[in-house]
C-alpha cells in the first residue's frame, strides 16, 4: 500500500469510535439541495461516490439547524424532521462502502439576508458582516432558541443514523459571531466570549449521549487569513479549548484556510501546533492539503491527527482509492467548484 500513514484506523471520543481512514471529506456547500433545504438525489451521489472512493469519514454540507439561520438558498437543512429521512439516506450511502457519515451544525447569523429569511438576520450584536445585511442582536430568548435548535439538530442527526455530529464554529458565523469579540458587544451572560459556544456544546452533548463524538470546527480568524488573529490570544484559544472540551467536544476540526502551514500570533508556530499545546483531543486539520504527499507530510510531521480535503475530493472522488493503489490523481481544474452550482460532479 502506498501513504499507508493516511490508511491507519482513528479512534475518537469516550467509546473510541474507530474512523476507518486519516482521510475526512470536509463540510462543502453544494448549492444542490431543493429549495426548502431538503436533500435530492445528486446530493446522495455525490457522498456515495466519494464513499466508495475510499474516504473514510464523510462530513456532510453545513446544514441549517433553524429557518432563521439559512446562510444562503439551496442549502441542506434539518430544521424539523421532514428533513431525517434526506440525510437518512446519505448516512446509507456512506455506510454501503464502509465510510462514517455526520452532520455539521450551522446557524449562518449575520451571514444571511433578508431576502433569504424573510427578516432581519441575527447576530450576537448589531453588526453588518461584509457582502450581507445589517444584523441585529439577537434577544435572550432567541439565544436560547438557537441552543435548543442546535440540539434538535443533533437529535434528528442521530435519528438519521448519523456516526458523528460536527458544530460549525468557524468562518464568521453564529458560533464564531459570539465568539469574536469584535462582534459580540453584549452586557448580559451572553458577553463572555465562550458562553454560547459552550451552551450548545453542552446542549449537543445532552441530545446525542455520551458516546457518539462531537466535533468542532473552528477558526480564530475573521474572513481572511490575512486578517488580524485579535481579540484571539494564545491565552483566550487555551480557554477556548479547555472550555469547550469540558462541555463535550472529543475532536477539533481546524480550519486553516488555505492557511494550514502560516504562524500564529506573531510566531511561526502553526495553528494546529498551538492547539496541541493546550489539548490532547485529535486534530483534523483542512487547508491546502491537495495531495497524498502534502497530507503525509503534515501528518508524519506531527502537526494533525487527520487530513481534512475539499478540493482533493471535489477533483476526483477515488482520491483515497488512488492514494493508496499509487495511481494518479486528477487535480483540480479551474470550472470545477462553479461546476457544483450548475450540478456537475467532476470527480466521477
Amino acid at each position: 500500500m502506498h501513504h499507508p500513514e493516511l490508511f491507519s484506523p482513528l479512534a475518537i471520543g469516550r467509546a473510541e469510535v474507530a474512523l476507518p481512514n486519516r482521510i475526512i471529506m470536509g463540510p462543502m456547500t453544494l448549492n444542490q439541495a431543493t429549495e426548502s433545504g431538503h436533500i435530492t438525489p445528486w446530493i446522495v451521489d455525490w457522498y456515495r461516490a466519494r464513499a466508495a472512493g475510499g474516504t473514510g469519514t464523510i462530513i456532510g454540507a453545513a446544514v441549517f439547524v433553524a429557518q432563521n439561520g439559512r446562510g444562503w438558498g439551496n442549502a441542506v437543512g434539518i430544521a424539523d424532521d421532514s428533513y431525517t429521512d434526506g440525510w437518512r439516506e446519505c448516512v446509507q450511502a456512506a455506510h454501503d462502502h464502509g465510510a462514517l457519515f455526520g452532520t455539521q451544525l450551522f446557524h449562518g447569523g449575520a451571514a444571511s439576508k433578508e431576502s433569504l429569511l424573510g427578516h432581519q438576520p441575527l447576530s450576537a450584536s448589531d453588526w453588518t458582516r461584509d457582502g450581507f445585511d445589517p444584523a441585529r442582536a439577537m434577544t435572550e430568548a432567541e439565544v436560547e432558541q438557537a441552543i435548543e435548535d442546535f440540539a434538535e439538530g443533533a437529535r434528528r442527526s442521530i435519528m438519521a443514523g448519523c456516526d458523528f455530529v460536527e458544530l460549525h464554529g468557524a468562518h464568521g458565523y453564529l458560533l464564531h459571531q459570539f465568539w469574536r469579540g469584535d462582534v459580540n458587544h453584549r452586557t448580559d451572560k451572553w458577553r463572555k466570549l465562550t458562553a454560547f459556544p459552550e451552551a450548545v456544546t453542552r446542549a449537543v452533548r445532552e441530545a446525542i449521549g455520551p458516546d457518539v463524538p462531537l466535533l468542532y470546527r473552528f477558526s480564530i480568524h475573521a474572513d481572511d487569513p490575512a486578517a488580524e488573529n485579535q481579540p484571539v490570544t494564545p491565552d483566550s484559544l487555551r480557554e477556548f479549548l479547555e472550555t469547550l472540551e469540558a462541555a463535550g467536544v472529543d475532536a477539533w476540526d481546524i480550519s486553516c484556510w488555505k492557511e494550514s502551514r502560516r504562524g500564529y500570533f506573531g510566531t511561526d508556530k502553526w495553528l494546529p501546533d498551538w492547539v496541541d499545546q493546550f489539548s490532547d483531543k485529535p486534530r483534523l486539520v483542512a487547508g491546502n492539503l491537495p495531495t497524498p504527499e502534502s497530507a503525509v507530510d503534515y501528518l508524519s510531521g506531527g502537526h494533525a491527527e487527520a487530513a481534512v480535503l475539499a478540493r482533493g475530493l471535489i477533483a476526483d472522488a477515488n482520491w483515497a482509492n488512488k492514494a493508496a493503489s499509487g495511481q494518479p490523481i486528477r487535480p483540480l481544474a479551474p470550472d470545477d467548484v462553479s461546476g457544483l452550482s450548475k450540478g456537475i460532479d467532476p470527480g466521477v
